[in-house]
């Protein structure tokens, strides 16, 4: 919500620089208001949409500020006034900066949102069923090249084995909308349309106990034997 306050704040004060019909400027704040609001409540509606509204945000001022400025144009020509019409520098800067954020920032923005990898929160798991519990006390992470993981040791009751922690963890995750393990890992999108990064957890059980794993990131064939680095 920050986000959009501000771009629509800074897109607004960029059209002031160019207004020169009074009554026009309170339908361009309108038109910007709806942009933001179209992005927030996105957001809201499907939270893996953060990438998709963060671009509807961007897309949306660059194209009323094209559309805004085009329409005074024409509207000041058709009356007679070329040099209100848009021959004034601040009229082209502006038409600029909304082609930069609409042509380059935009691609750009969605390339390197996916390209990165995250951490995801220990959150992404829901709450645990009675008897387990997450040491995020004993949890480590590492970054690769588009991935990132951490782990953490997951414990059961007290006499509980390693299998069976495993087991009701699986439980747990499937019947949280999980897909079913396949090799000890189960993955699911992170976002929503346009960011095709995933999340993947991972349980491996050892002498010393069940250790729970979750990776953030681009899809695992594209990862796979790319080295890691400790974070």
């Amino acid at each position: 919500m920050l986000v959009a306050s501000v771009v629509t704040v800074v897109a607004f004060l960029a059209w002031l620089t160019v207004a020169r019909l009074p009554w026009f400027t309170g339908v361009v704040l309108v038109a910007l208001i709806l942009v933001a609001v179209a992005s927030i409540t996105l957001a809201a509606v499907q939270p893996r949409a953060a990438v998709e509204a963060r671009l509807l945000l961007f897309l949306g001022v660059a194209v009323t500020l094209l559309v805004a400025g085009e329409m005074q144009r024409r509207t000041l020509a058709d009356s007679g006034d070329d040099d209100r019409a848009g021959r004034r520098w601040p009229y082209r800067i502006t038409v600029g900066f909304a082609l930069f954020v609409a042509l380059a920032c935009i691609p750009a923005a969605a390339w390197d949102f996916n390209d990165d990898g995250f951490v995801p929160s220990v959150q992404e798991i829901g709450p645990l069923p009675g008897g387990l519990a997450v040491r995020s006390a004993g949890g480590y992470s590492e970054c690769g090249t588009g991935r990132c993981g951490v782990a953490y040791p997951l414990v059961g009751r007290p006499g509980e084995s390693a299998d069976q922690v495993a087991r009701r963890m699986w439980d747990h995750l499937v019947s949280n909308g999980w897909p079913a393990p396949d090799g000890g890992r189960s993955c699911r999108p992170a976002g929503w349309l346009l960011d095709t990064r995933e999340t993947c957890v991972e349980i491996s059980t050892a002498e010393d106990g069940v250790r729970l794993t979750l990776e953030g990131g681009r899809p695992y064939p594209r990862f796979a034997g790319a080295s890691s680095q400790p974070r």
